[in-house]
């Protein structure tokens, strides 16, 4: 899963020059410690609102079913950590939205993780980023709701 990492980073940090590939794996490495992650998604850019924080930033799912938000920055590494379990709201949103450079409507997919006034966002503008997120999301329902993915 790590090798799968690496290649998205690698894809993400051809757009930012100042952010190093080995500065994010150390730090991802260093939250992770010894847990095995078992899902991630990598947001090409940072959700709406939260610009000021970092680049970029990536989620992850361990087997100890914990929550990972990593915020990417030139200078700025941050993450947040929840209990899958503890997410109060799972929202996925699968529609359009108005590019304003190319004039087109497009397709995006989110998942929306939601605790108190703390909400984690994955997004998918792209065809390629949205195995990743199923993925993630899929996992995350799984752990939340068990029977369900028993049925």
């Amino acid at each position: 899963m790590e090798e799968q990492l690496i290649s998205r980073l690698k894809e993400i940090l051809q757009g930012y020059k100042d952010i190093h590939l080995d500065y994010v794996v150390e730090q991802v490495r260093t939250v992770l410690k010894k847990r095995t992650m078992k899902a991630f998604h990598v947001n090409q850019h940072i959700p709406n609102g939260y610009e000021d924080q970092g680049a970029f930033n990536l989620l992850m799912v361990t087997t100890g079913q914990t929550l990972f938000d990593c915020v990417v920055g030139e200078e700025y590494f941050r993450y947040d950590a929840i209990g899958v379990k503890d997410i109060e709201k799972f929202q996925v949103i699968d529609g359009m939205w108005e590019n304003k450079e190319s004039k087109k409507s497009e397709p995006f997919l989110s998942l929306r993780l939601s605790h108190g006034d703390e909400s984690h966002i994955a997004l998918a503008l792209e065809d390629h980023e949205r195995p990743s997120l199923k993925a993630l999301a899929d996992l995350v329902l799984s752990i939340r709701n068990p029977e369900a993915s028993q049925a």
